[in-house]
């Protein structure tokens, strides 16, 4: 494995872009997320038992695909595909700026985009995660119209996802349900909230 560029580094993980090595020395370019540091000192998230219960997931072409796992340095990493390709927000943000010459989104794509997210969402619940901080920029499209997530959780780690993202000076009032904003609370409540969010975006071009 070979790390290039930081993509992040929050309070709870961080994700690097760089390459595996592929048969006949071909390379191919992923993305590698880690446990932060300050997490393994405090204790804020369950690395290891996250890390097995994605392994147990299948692959679901609403989640970005797993390649595996790797380990350098004593840092256990999950190695996803890497997209070229926007986040949700950013077409909904080109649609609000351009929609006097392309018009608004047609009811069969918000319907198409809300499916895939539901039925993404769906596995992950089936599993124990949660999504919390789940909204338009966290939604990846493929240059084929699919909705693909990522950044998701540990059911019990969400709550601490939550308050991490209500530290950040970036994180907005709609990023989080009212109970995670006022409680720190979060449960599978807290994520249809979020989708409901994401739909009312693709209907108002964020105009919320």
């Amino acid at each position: 494995m070979c790390l290039i560029l930081r993509m992040n580094s929050g309070n709870l993980q961080s994700r690097w872009m760089g390459t595996i090595s592929l048969p006949n020395n071909h390379k191919k370019c992923v993305v590698f997320s880690t446990v932060s540091d300050v997490s393994i000192k405090n204790e804020k998230i369950q690395w290891d038992t996250f890390v097995k219960r994605v392994l147990d997931m299948p692959n679901q072409k609403s989640l970005v695909k797993l390649e595996g796992i790797c380990v350098n340095q004593a840092n256990l990493y999950l190695v996803h595909e890497h997209l070229t390709c926007d986040s949700l927000e950013s077409i909904i943000s080109s649609k609000r700026i351009e929609n006097y010459r392309y018009g608004p989104f047609s009811t069969s794509e918000v319907a198409s985009y809300l499916m895939e997210i539901l039925e993404g969402m769906e596995v992950l619940h089936s599993f124990g995660f949660l999504h919390p901080g789940l909204s338009a920029k966290k939604v990846l499209l493929t240059d084929t119209g699919q909705c693909k997530l990522y950044n998701f959780f540990l059911a019990e780690d969400a709550p601490n996802k939550a308050k991490s993202m209500k530290s950040n000076k970036d994180c907005l009032i709609n990023d989080l349900s009212p109970e995670a904003l006022l409680r720190n609370e979060y449960t599978q409540a807290s994520d249809v909230w979020c989708v409901a969010v994401v739909l009312w975006n693709l209907m108002t071009y964020g105009m919320i």
